[in-house]
């Protein structure tokens, strides 16, 4: 009859915990009675793990002294998996564990695992970041899981790439759009609502991107190393303002709104929203930030926000305001009168 093994395991992660423990009461630990017990030390025993019997009336069982358990037999895969929860859980700040915690588990987990693969793994934990605390809802999911990019080896590569400075290059399919080669200095990767992006350098085309990891295909980490920029910084790149460019504008806006209303209007992928406390006006402003290409966009923004504002900056877009409204109220004038 096959032993049931995760009770074996549960054994063996009791004796872990290290002391002597009576056959007593590991069987009340376990649900089973002693006879059982001394059943899944012999099978321990034969699977190498060293378990002393220790006499007396404290006896027990107890494991070897000295003994070292040997690396954690998981897949490059399955370690990520474990990794990636942790982090999750840390950037999230929404798990029931302390973040003490999960930098203690983070480095056990690490220390257990064989030399080459703690390595990707410690690409992973020093290239990707977090966007933040905010959940993911329910059309994020939905995106993430239509998106197909389940591919952990995709993600491990391109972290130590990041890591060391090395071009890679793939295949890739924008939104809309054919697929072709691009060549990157890849700076980092972020994880953002549910997705993962690549950030960096497109030599192609000589400017700032950024890809989505499950609209990539055939990844090449190349031996050419590169210098990265002091100022790069993956997580503004993606979640904006959008990528500085010199053609762009800086856009400051002073917004009386619901935090919740303008973000359904303005995505984050292209402002930031944060409180803006001013004892002039009292609360409820938000103050917007955003890089635009066309100040034209904006001022139709605000127009279909339809909620008090107050423009900081650039001074020309109060221009470009006051051209649309007057076309506007020149589009509302009624000419029937004048036919």
């Amino acid at each position: 009859m096959a032993r049931p093994t995760a009770r074996v395991l549960a054994l063996l992660e009791l004796l872990q915990a290290g002391g002597t423990h009576t056959v007593a009461d590991l069987a009340e630990r376990l649900e089973v009675d002693k006879r059982t017990v001394r059943r899944y030390v012999e099978h321990l025993r034969e699977l190498d793990i060293p378990v002393d019997a220790v006499r007396g009336r404290y006896g027990g069982y107890r494991l070897a002294r000295h003994y070292r358990m040997p690396p954690l037999m998981l897949t490059d895969e399955e370690a990520l998996a474990v990794v990636w929860a942790l982090l999750f859980d840390r950037h999230s700040e929404a798990g029931p564990a302390s973040s003490l915690a999960v930098d203690n588990a983070m480095a056990k987990v690490r220390r257990v695992l064989p030399d080459s693969l703690a390595r990707r793994i410690d690409a992973v934990l020093q290239t990707v970041d977090f966007t933040g605390v905010r959940s993911v809802s329910g059309r994020d999911h939905a995106t993430a899981n239509q998106s197909g990019n389940r591919d952990g080896r995709t993600l491990l590569d391109l972290a130590e790439a990041a890591r060391d400075r090395r071009l890679v290059a793939f295949d890739y399919q924008p939104r809309q759009g054919r697929w072709a080669q691009r060549q990157v200095q890849s700076h980092g990767v972020v994880a953002h609502r549910g997705l993962l992006y690549l950030t960096g350098f497109d030599v192609d085309r000589q400017g700032l991107r950024t890809f989505r990891l499950d609209r990539m295909a055939g990844l090449q980490v190349r031996s050419v190393t590169f210098a990265a920029p002091a100022d790069v910084d993956p997580v503004a790149q993606v979640v904006g303002p959008l990528t500085a460019a010199p053609w762009r504008h800086d856009v400051s806006v002073l917004i009386n709104a619901d935090m919740a209303y303008v973000q359904t209007r303005i995505p984050d992928t292209l402002a930031s929203v944060t409180p803006a406390a001013d004892a002039t006006r009292g609360d409820g402003w938000l103050r917007v930030f955003l890089r635009a290409e066309h100040l034209e966009w904006v001022a139709g923004t605000l127009a279909a926000l339809d909620r008090p504002f107050v423009i900081e900056q650039p001074p020309e877009l109060h221009d470009v305001v006051r051209e649309l409204g007057r076309r506007l109220i020149e589009g509302a004038v009624d000419r029937s009168d004048h036919r």
